[in-house]
């Protein structure tokens, strides 16, 4: 069994601020499906891009307290990855937003549903891998929330390809096209920024197991 506990030498300060990493990333997405469901009120970024401060200091934090901890049985390396893979998920969801914004009066008609559930899924999963890392999860345990992430991140794969193939009918705008197509990639950078965290996870309770 991989034990935290062991290898963070008694200090849950990097479970913590990686926990609370992994929920900013939820909220950014949870705000995101709001602002797409309400578009009678104007939009705004201060949400987005206090979230996304937030999480950086956060990110901060953990760089901080990895110059003070004296002795650690994990790589630095790891912690550096998992946190800037963390950082990156509110950061993808903020340029989303801006570039929503933006081009709101040429793409409000677009629904972009099926990419948010699965953002929210990968999100979640990110958030369920880092409270079982922190909870000593067993390597079984951490493979298997990893898989269900890659399923998600292919079934992002399938749906993009799908929505893209959309914007090449005949008679699409073609100003649109672009604008529509740069926001599905973005979506799907979300769920790619959330397998990268995954991954490193795994990575983490392979070295240590």
């Amino acid at each position: 069994m991989f034990s935290l506990q062991r290898q963070f030498g008694q200090d849950e300060e990097f479970c913590a601020l990686l926990e609370a990493s992994a929920a900013e990333a939820c909220q950014s997405v949870k705000t995101l499906k709001a602002l797409l469901a309400n578009l009678a009120r104007p939009p705004t970024l201060e949400v987005f891009a206090e979230m996304r401060r937030k999480d950086k200091r956060l990110t901060n934090e953990i760089a901080e307290l990895l110059i003070r901890a004296l002795v650690i049985a994990l790589d630095r390396e790891d912690i550096e990855a998992l946190a800037s893979a963390l950082y990156r998920i509110p950061k993808t969801v903020e340029k989303f937003s801006e570039r929503y914004i933006i081009s709101a009066a040429l793409v409000r008609d677009v629904d972009f549903t099926r990419q948010l559930d699965l953002m929210e899924r990968a999100v979640h999963t990110v958030l369920q891998m880092v409270k079982a890392l922190r909870a000593n999860a067993t390597l079984r345990q951490i493979k298997q929330l990893n898989a269900n992430m890659q399923k998600i991140e292919s079934d992002a794969d399938d749906v993009i390809l799908e929505l893209t193939g959309l914007l090449y009918t005949q008679g699409y705008p073609p100003l649109k096209a672009v604008i529509v197509k740069d926001l599905f990639e973005l979506n799907e950078k979300v769920v790619d920024r959330c397998r990268d965290a995954g991954n490193v996870i795994t990575r983490v309770v392979l070295r240590n197991s």
